[in-house]
């Protein structure tokens, strides 16, 4: 479905064919995604856990299944994974736009919106599409965080306020349209912010916040990675150490001080205009990030820090509140909204997760990856009892390092149960469907994936 707007500072119009009207009863959907944040961030977002931890869904086995800003993102978007929907780097234009969440919610009958983080390398005077009103940017970087560039309705403007400050005023601005034209369409709102990717710029207010004193973990202070690839022995920036984590997560923390204050302030927007209890809200991240984990400081990495993600979701007299320990991906989310929005599954293509409001589970969780100067190729197996990874050349065509990590014993994974002396290494029988089940699972297609 082609896209034709006209631009202006106050509103788009698409010139489609008109949307059919949307399901009766179907919620608002409210999704916020901060960029590179670890669960253990939620610490510093006491109003955010209050609404997704206390009041919501919270799932602790929530990944992100390429732990790549633009390719997580786009499933995100699509409810695919990397494999099927090709953003396998930062190349935005390679997803087909007509099959998203937002084209499907647009043409049937939602209002649209997008504030934030786009999808990196778009180009800036390109509108999103699908979205009726926005306020975007292409990367996260130290002007977007304090203002910069911003495509607005279609044009290209510079803005001197943070982030989530504007973001928050455009958030406002949306629903308050609808409140004074009286629009009773159903929205989705998708806000992303550049907290917590690197270069960490604070809001002055939290730019000395105390965070704590972090003691690290075991992972942190792994003195033997002989067991561990080339690229975590020796990673592609240097080593990050103790020093080096809590660097990181103490100015990682700061901005997202002023994350907790947006989602507080339209979360209670919402309830002032009496559409909190019928708005699906969920808050993800795109990916998680190491704070010195066997000496790495980034992400990318299968290790548990990169690819478990905050994940949670509220929709008061819908979903029960508490602890949802389901392993659940970014690609469940676009299948769950559209299970919520009550469209017709038909009008949707078909897509590779699944619904959370199901109340189904996967034993397995895959996760992929394209190869980067940091970090090869890989597809790894994650179960609550164990971690199963290849890693591949350059064109995927061999496999050159394994690593099995027994996740119940060895959390922090340590041991590296395929290296040669190990007393507890799978069998070659077990080893083998291991192999098989992620060769299959890395070409699935919908119904067909884990």
């Amino acid at each position: 479905m082609a896209l034709v707007q006209s631009f202006g500072e106050e509103g788009a119009s698409n010139e489609n064919p008109p949307p059919v009207p949307a399901p009766p009863g179907a919620p608002n959907i409210l999704v916020f995604v901060t960029d590179d944040q670890r669960t253990e961030s939620m610490e510093v977002m006491p109003r955010t856990s209050e609404y997704f931890v206390d009041e919501g869904a919270w799932f602790p086995n929530g990944f992100s299944t390429t732990p790549v800003c633009c390719p997580a993102r786009a499933s995100i978007f699509s409810g695919r994974f990397v494999h099927n929907h090709g953003v396998k780097r930062f190349t935005p234009y390679k997803l087909d736009q007509d099959t998203t969440l937002q084209a499907t919610l647009q043409a049937n009958g939602y209002r649209t919106a997008f504030y934030g983080k786009y999808l990196n390398e778009w180009v800036l005077q390109e509108s999103p599409p699908f979205f009726d009103d926005w306020a975007a940017f292409p990367q996260s970087n130290a002007t977007t965080y304090s203002g910069g560039q911003y495509n607005l309705m279609g044009g290209v403007v510079d803005r001197d306020k943070y982030s989530t400050r504007l973001l928050r005023d455009r958030a406002f601005r949306f629903l308050e349209r609808g409140e004074s034209e009286n629009d009773t369409r159903p929205w989705l709102m998708y806000i992303s912010t550049p907290s917590a990717h690197i270069p960490y710029v604070a809001e002055p207010r939290f730019a000395d916040a105390p965070v704590g004193r972090w003691k690290g973990n075991a992972a942190v202070f792994e003195d033997d990675l002989s067991e561990k690839p080339r690229h975590v022995r020796r990673p592609y920036k240097g080593k990050c150490d103790l020093k080096c984590g809590r660097r990181i997560r103490r100015q990682q923390h700061r901005t997202l001080m002023s994350v907790d204050v947006m989602v507080d302030d339209v979360m209670k927007r919402l309830e002032e205009l009496g559409q909190a209890d019928n708005t699906l809200a969920l808050f993800v991240s795109d990916n998680g990030s190491m704070w010195g984990e066997h000496g790495l400081g980034n992400k990318r990495y299968p290790y548990k820090q990169s690819v478990n993600v905050p994940f949670g979701m509220r929709w008061p007299d819908h979903i029960t509140p508490g602890a949802d320990k389901r392993l659940v991906s970014l690609v469940d989310i676009a299948p769950t909204v559209l299970d919520a929005s009550g469209v017709d599954s038909e009008a949707a293509t078909e897509m590779d997760g699944r619904s959370l409001l199901d109340g189904w589970r996967r034993e397995e969780m895959l996760l992929e990856h394209w190869d980067s100067n940091a970090v090869p190729a890989y597809g790894s197996l994650w179960s609550k009892e164990y971690q199963y990874t290849e890693y591949y050349s350059k064109e995927r065509s061999r496999v050159f390092f394994r690593e099995y990590f027994d996740l119940r014993k060895d959390p922090w994974q340590l041991e590296n149960l395929l290296e040669p002396g190990s007393k507890n290494r799978p069998g070659r029988r077990e080893l083998k469907k291991l192999s098989k089940r992620l060769d299959r699972f890395s070409s699935c297609d919908g119904s067909d994936c884990p």
